[in-house]
């Protein structure tokens, strides 16, 4: 990806998220986990939305027609209420870096996914065999997953380890269990 293409990208993502730039430095913050209690608040916020979802007992239609509702609800009220509590000349320089720098990162880590993506469906070109293997076993780990697992459930699990997830990056913690993996003691085989 070209530098100036991510700048565009960046200057999208602002454009983008221009009503909401008061409420992306306290997301931030949770997300990155600048607070002891903010995992807790995360897992705890997913867990009651998932809650009642579970309570409404809905259809797979009705329940993403509901959460679409949500959304949509967020992305009206939560600019108008940060106008009202925030005022334009409150926003500082300081804060203006900060909301670069949370662009920067989302436009980076979309452009990796993305990229992995593409190179996983190159597989299907250089290594057709190799692509089908991987593809064939997680769709088949997949489809016995959910037939095994609530799909709900499932669902939640998912939605927590991505919430998480940059918390996660971001202390190094992922990096760490591997290590600690990769120190683990070798089995030593005996014959």
């Amino acid at each position: 990806m070209s530098e100036g293409n991510q700048e565009i990208q960046i200057k999208n993502l602002k454009k983008l998220l221009e009503g909401w730039r008061m409420a992306v430095l306290p997301i931030k913050s949770i997300f990155l986990w600048e607070q002891q209690w903010h995992p807790c608040a995360i897992v705890a916020t997913v867990s009651v939305l998932y809650f009642i979802i579970w309570l409404m007992d809905l259809n797979s239609l009705a329940t993403f027609a509901i959460i679409g509702l949500f959304f949509n609800f967020l992305d009206f009220i939560v600019p108008i209420i940060c106008n009202s509590i925030c005022s334009p000349s409150s926003w500082t320089g300081q804060h203006e870096k900060v909301f670069d720098e949370v662009c920067r990162s989302v436009v980076s880590s979309y452009n990796k996914t993305l990229r992995q993506l593409c190179q996983f469906y190159s597989l299907r070109e250089n290594s057709p065999f190799m692509y089908y293997i991987i593809s064939i076993s997680m769709l088949c780990t997949l489809a016995w997953m959910a037939a095994s697992i609530n799909n709900v459930f499932l669902l939640y699990i998912f939605s927590v380890v991505v919430l998480l997830w940059p918390g996660i990056q971001h202390r190094g913690i992922f990096n760490t269990l591997l290590g600690m993996m990769h120190m683990a003691p070798k089995t030593i085989k005996l014959q």
